[in-house]
């Protein structure tokens, strides 16, 4: 198999124009929570990928996975590195700087939709079956007059992030409440700066995932809505982006990646207290905010209900116009 340094290619126009998808998106999971050092992938042996996944949970996930030996076994020597997530990747993606980039589904189609040559070639984080289990909340403060979405009219929401999957979550939240995007305005500001906004009302409500939800309702914040889960039970959020080139020449250890991804997802489904145990040495969580957020789900296969579902309402509010050809997007 050839080497990444030898795919760069003629990439130079798809890089202009992802300048303003990359700096208009950051994180979807905020700071770095990354802490021990997660580069690692065991003895060296292997085809090795360079993957750059969101810091916090996400990159933990592909860390914990290098940990049990999930992708040595596939025959890939996994380098993980922490990233602001979001758009922010792609760039480095198509200049080939990384293998493999995680981000969010709305992000990559809209790199797709400006035909970059980017695919899914497996699924990062989704959501619960239950608003109670979702790792997302739309927070008020205690006192806060908002005891409904419908009191939404008029407020300011604090998100992480612009045009992303912010947008097409509450979006979902508001159209029940009888309201849409065009009726709030959104304030971008990183995670960890969210709940303090919010109590001394800079902003009226926030939208905060873990293990900034928790930490948001140890402080006193109010669950308003689940929108992750509100937008469809089990939604798909994360995404794993390779190049279609990549994809095209090295079909063998694009499998094995996802085959790793997915033997990870498995272990943590069938025994998250063992990944909860792991996260404080593999990130800066403490053992018991580890222990008592709610986690993110993996499944390693993209959701394609939930991709089309989110493509609808990208192009209902505006976020794409640019039609979804699903099985050229998706490497499967």
């Amino acid at each position: 198999m050839s080497g990444r340094r030898g795919r760069q290619g003629t990439l130079a126009g798809a890089l202009a124009g992802l300048l303003v998808l990359g700096t208009a998106a950051c994180s979807d999971y905020g700071g770095d929570l990354s802490g021990a050092d997660v580069s690692g992938g065991g003895d060296g042996d292997g085809d090795t990928l360079v993957v750059s996944e969101t810091a916090g949970v996400p990159s933990s996930f592909l860390a914990y996975g290098v940990s049990q030996g999930y992708f040595a076994d596939e025959g890939v020597d996994l380098r993980v590195s922490p990233s602001s997530g979001g758009a922010s990747v792609i760039p480095a993606l198509l200049s080939g700087d990384i293998d493999v980039a995680g981000s969010n589904v709305v992000s990559a189609m809209i790199a797709m939709g400006r035909r970059m040559p980017i695919q899914m070639v497996a699924a990062g984080t989704s959501t619960a079956e239950e608003p109670a289990e979702d790792f997302a909340s739309l927070v008020v403060p205690e006192d806060s007059p908002i005891t409904s979405p419908e009191d939404l009219d008029g407020s300011r929401i604090a998100v992480n992030s612009l045009q992303n999957i912010n947008d097409v979550v509450i979006n979902s939240v508001l159209t029940e409440a009888g309201l849409s995007n065009d009726d709030v305005r959104f304030v971008e500001m990183p995670l960890p700066d969210i709940p303090a906004a919010i109590q001394r009302g800079d902003v009226d409500a926030g939208l905060l995932i873990e293990p900034f939800a928790s930490i948001g309702r140890s402080q006193g914040l109010r669950v308003l809505a689940s929108p992750y889960v509100n937008t469809r039970p089990g939604l798909q959020i994360g995404t794993y982006l390779m190049t279609s080139e990549r994809v095209a020449d090295d079909p063998e250890l694009v499998a094995a990646f996802r085959a790793g991804v997915e033997r990870t997802a498995r272990s943590v489904a069938e025994d998250p207290d063992a990944f909860r145990e792991a996260l404080p040495e593999i990130s800066d969580l403490s053992p018991e905010l580890a222990g008592e957020m709610n986690l993110p789900v993996w499944h390693g296969g993209n959701d394609r209900e939930s991709i089309e579902a989110i493509h609808a309402v990208m192009r209902e509010i505006g976020l794409t116009d640019a039609e979804l050809d699903y099985e050229r997007a998706v490497a499967d």
